[in-house]
């Protein structure tokens, strides 16, 4: 909604356009908008009347029929041609708007579409059909803008807005300079800053689009537009992490993965140093320069990895920065907590990673494991010996003595990892429950620090609590299996197995266990002997036909009737015959399938152990500031070591060249895109379907014939 200023400008510009500066025209208009006001205004709001879409009438029909029978095209492109052909001839009369415009920018906000956007795609395939046709013309978008708006945006922005991929793909192929074209913005420029299309696709979360514009721009262009200006120091246009962390509101999914992966594959830069520089090619070499090019591969040997983006705070400082705000979640730790598995595979993130690991995480990750082995030790002994003791409170002997070292020693790594645990929620916030361990972290630090009053109020139920708080704190012993590769991968596939196959099968073995009990329980009424067998004992019993694989035991005199023993047969079959080996089978299955993820989420979790232990809240501690650098060199040797160090296609006699082979098809499709292209071009698409729908046509006619 424009204020009254704004669009009086918008106004006399489009009078002027569209009368093409008629003296006499624009005096009446001058004169009128003070005389009649509101007939003025309604006038206005006649220019924002949005044009719909016209349908063929006889005439155009003919002239599909005759392009049909002179082109020998099919009647989809013919109708096309019509449409397009009529939309250029209305653009054409006085007054007309340019033809692109109208379907780029009028189109999608008809009614219809307003209403259902699940049309949107439907249009999109329109509207590229038209604007190749319109596109094939003499006219020139390069400098063009859509003046009817305030901020004056090219073609390619409105494109960029609407997430049009295709017509984003013919505009930057015929005219390459409109990604870096930014609007005019004529009107009040000092509140419409420069923006650059992909900004427009980026700020409308636009994955597509934005995805491919990413795609084309140079690296440097891309790098700027998440990073601080040096020399002003203001904030960055745009910011990485608000992207990683996008969810689309309709379905709750992450929305921007084809973006992200576009931005990391523009934080490398390949190298290829065979290559001679611009300045040394002499005329008198180029036939010999020729020749060597053509005997040298076409892979880059070495690249520069560039990581500022990704050590970024909200505002696109690097830690380097002063006013860098060291409580800000780096897009590491964004890229961790997302579901893009390609990103955290994606070489850039794996080498920060890497360099990290092993330049301070692992060390001060195996020393905190340490100081935790050491505590359990102390609390172990503390507790189980001071369970033999009549009375634990005394301390009688030099045994007693040491337990009072482990008691005093166990309270002091209590209290420690409390106050670290507090911190930790403090400094992440809803982060920290997304984090599945760290739900047994306080209840294993509350439980065992409540045996203390407990114990001294002489109260029995001080084990219990003692009991439960000391299996929480052994199942903390895990959290840290990520101080080695295997334990760590073994470990992350043993709680997938629990949570996908042991879950599902308890929650069926259960109700089957409810079943029987109570078929069972009743049956026993047959023979009067069910005075002799309670209702948890049958249960009970049920479960051990699991367990230890043994039947229910019968009370002496208390024997099972004919129809009990059938009903326990039954039982036994269900469960030690089919859901045993169904259970086994799956595990079998789940375990082939989980050791793959398992890869992936121990990468995922030395992310997390990376960001937590870098994030410290003493500055002199804070390794993401200590350990920051911009970027680094990367060989194929440093690649290849850390992409095919964990992959099941290796063997372990691989010679180095064919591990150097192996990263070059990796970083191939990364480099020069040489996967199968998603942005399959509309004029291959049109083709397919030309051909497609001609071949049919033939056929028909043949057999009519």
């Amino acid at each position: 909604v424009l204020d009254c200023k704004q669009m009086r400008i918008i106004f006399w510009k489009q009078t002027l356009v569209r009368t093409k500066g008629h003296p006499q025209v624009c005096a009446y208009m001058m004169d009128y908008q003070f005389r009649h006001p509101v007939m003025f205004w309604g006038m206005i709001l006649l220019f924002a009347e949005r044009p719909a879409m016209q349908e063929l009438d006889r005439d155009d029909w003919n002239k599909v029929e005759g392009k049909v029978k002179d082109l020998d095209i099919s009647w989809s492109r013919a109708v096309d041609e019509v449409k397009a052909e009529k939309l250029i001839e209305q653009s054409n009369k006085p007054g007309g708007v340019d033809p692109l415009l109208v379907i780029i920018r009028e189109w999608p906000q008809l009614p219809e579409y307003k209403v259902n956007r699940k049309l949107i795609p439907s249009l999109e395939f329109l509207i590229s059909r038209l604007a190749e046709i319109i596109l094939k013309g003499d006219k020139s978008y390069e400098f063009f803008f859509d003046e009817e708006c305030a901020w004056e945006p090219t073609i390619l922005h409105r494109a960029a807005e609407q997430n049009f991929l295709h017509v984003s793909r013919m505009l930057v192929e015929r005219w390459p300079s409109l990604m870096y074209q930014p609007i005019k913005a004529t009107i009040e420029p000092e509140e419409m800053p420069s923006v650059l299309p992909v900004e427009v696709a980026l700020e409308n979360f636009q994955d597509d689009t934005a995805a491919y514009l990413i795609s084309q721009m140079k690296y440097d262009r891309v790098q700027e537009l998440f990073l601080t200006c040096k020399e002003s120091g203001e904030k960055s246009k745009l910011f990485f992490g608000k992207y990683i962390s996008y969810r689309n509101p309709r379905t709750n999914e992450y929305g921007m993965k084809k973006t992200v992966l576009a931005v990391l594959n523009k934080l490398m830069d390949p190298h290829w140093p065979y290559l001679p520089k611009r300045e040394d090619r002499e005329d008198d070499n180029k036939y010999k320069i020729q020749q060597a090019l053509e005997s040298v591969p076409n892979d880059p040997l070495s690249y520069d990895f560039y990581y500022h983006i990704l050590e970024t705070d909200e505002n696109g400082r690097v830690p380097d920065n002063k006013v860098f705000n060291q409580k800000s979640v780096s897009c590491l730790r964004r890229i961790a907590d997302s579901d893009n598995k390609e990103a955290m595979q994606h070489p850039v993130v794996r080498m920060l990673v890497a360099k990290k690991w092993n330049g301070f995480a692992h060390e001060l990750f195996c020393i905190k494991a340490a100081f935790y082995l050491l505590f359990f030790g102390l609390l172990s002994f503390a507790l189980i010996y001071g369970s033999t003791r009549n009375d634990p409170t005394q301390y009688d002997g030099p045994a007693d003595k040491f337990r009072v070292i482990c008691e005093i020693c166990s309270i002091v790594f209590l209290m420690v990892q409390l106050f670290d645990e507090i911190g930790e929620m403090a400094r992440e916030g809803r982060a920290y429950l997304k984090v599945r361990s760290n739900y047994i972290d306080l209840p294993g630090i509350f439980l065992t620090l409540l045996v203390i009053p407990l114990r001294f109020a002489e109260v029995k139920s001080q084990w219990g609590f003692a009991a439960i708080g000391y299996l929480f704190n052994f199942l903390r012993l895990f959290k840290f299996s990520n101080v080695a590769r295997i334990t760590g991968l073994y470990t992350t596939t043993l709680v997938r197995i629990i949570q996908k196959d042991i879950t599902r099968f308890l929650v069926f073995f259960s109700a089957i266990l409810i079943g029987f009990c109570g078929a069972m329980f009743l049956a026993l009424k047959v023979n009067d002997v069910q005075d002799s067998y309670s209702f948890p004992w049958v249960m009970l019993g049920g479960i051990k036909v699991l367990v230890e694989g043994e039947t229910l035991e019968e009370e002496n005199g208390k024997e099972f009737g004919w129809f009990a023993v059938a009903i326990l047969l039954v039982y036994m079959g269900i469960v030690m015959v089919i859901l045993l080996n169904v259970l086994i089978a799956q595990l079998s299955y789940t375990f082939g399938e989980s050791m793959k993820m398992a890869r992936l989420q121990y990468a995922a979790d030395n992310m997390r152990i990376i960001t937590r232990t870098e994030n410290s809240r003493f500055p002199c501690l804070n390794f993401r500031v200590k350990n920051y650098i911009e970027g680094d060199y990367i060989s194929e040797e440093d690649l290849a070591k850390e992409l095919l160090e964990f992959t099941e296609d290796r063997h372990p006699w691989e010679t180095a060249e064919e591990r150097i082979i192996g990263v070059r098809e990796t970083m191939r499709r990364v480099v020069k895109g040489e996967e199968t292209d998603p942005w399959e071009t509309i004029d291959e698409k049109l083709t397919t379907l030309t051909l497609s729908e001609k071949e049919t046509r033939e056929s028909i006619y043949e057999k009519l014939t």
